[in-house]
Parts: structure tokens; sequence; C-alpha cells
């Protein structure tokens, strides 16, 4: 971001993208397990980022034989919205760390290797305008996903934590 940027609007900015962030994988996690329509998906869907529960959701939505292929062409416009938008939320949520004015190239080195990274400054309203863009995308794939199994498909995630009385952890053990 520019060093001319108030760090107190910054992290309220970045905090909003953050927040509809976890709105959207929230989201994801509970289309995963209704489009696997198993209680037990939330098993798997607590270890997985939001960039696997799309490519999952995406492609048991074009093999899901319970959908009409009018609702798997919403549901697949939904997906690409918030892939998008997850795509965007990455880009400025790890380039702000970045002070340089305008966009710039930089070098990340690791152990093993070394590559270039082009990073963007945005305006504070650039990422307010971000978190609002995630938040439709989350809101566009709920529409759909209301459209395509009715309303009781928001129920299924929660259907094993419910019986369990706690979350599903990722770590049995935990």
């Amino acid at each position: 971001m520019l060093s001319s940027v108030d760090v107190d609007e910054l992290r309220h900015a970045l905090g909003g993208v953050v927040l509809e962030a976890a709105y959207l994988e929230r989201t994801l996690r509970t289309a995963f397990s209704a489009l696997v329509g198993s209680k037990y998906a939330a098993v798997v869907d607590g270890r997985l980022t939001a960039a696997a529960l799309l490519d999952d959701c995406e492609r048991i939505t074009r093999y899901h034989t319970g959908l009409t292929e009018a609702a798997k062409e919403t549901l697949l416009t939904a997906l690409r919205a918030c892939r998008q938008a997850n795509k965007e939320r990455n880009r400025v949520i790890h380039d702000t760390w970045a002070t340089r004015p305008g966009s710039s190239m930089v070098t990340l080195h690791d152990e093993r290797r070394s590559h270039d990274v082009l990073v963007t400054a945005h305006t504070l309203a650039e990422v307010r305008q971000l978190a609002d863009q995630v938040a439709d995308a989350a809101d566009e794939l709920r529409i759909a996903m209301t459209t395509a199994l009715g309303t009781g498909w928001a129920l299924v995630e929660d259907q094993l934590r419910q019986e369990l009385g706690h979350e599903v952890r990722v770590d049995p053990a935990g």
C-alpha cells in the first residue's frame, strides 16, 4: 500500500475483506457438504482451502445427476464469481505488505527458489470495494444453491456438528 495511507483506515478496509472472505469460505464449506449430500462431508471440508473447495464444488456440480442443466450453469457461474473474488482477495491481502507506490515487481526468495511477483498498490476504496465483491459472490452462491437444492441445503453441513455437540475437528485427537 502507499505509505501515505492511514494505517487505521487500512486495517479497517483489510478487516472488511478478511471478514467477507470468512463468510465466503463458510458458504463454500456449506455448499460442498450439500453438493456431496452427506453430513460426513464436514469431516473433509475442514481441511480444504477455499481454492480446493472451489475446485471440488465445480467438479461435483458438473457431475451432479440431481441438478438440472440450468441449475448447474447458475451454480457454475456463482462459483466462478467466488473464484475471482477469492483470487483478488489473495492478491490484495498478500500485496499489502508492499509499501511501494504503484505496481512493482518484487523478487521473493525461499530456501529452494526465487520467483518474481507483481505487487500492485490498491487504494482504500478499491480494498473496500473488494470486500463488497467477496460478500456479493458468497451471496450469489447461496442464492444459486437455494435455487438448485431448495432451502434445506444449508442444513446438511451442520448435521454432524449437532449430533456430536461440537465442531468437527481436522485433527480427531484434538
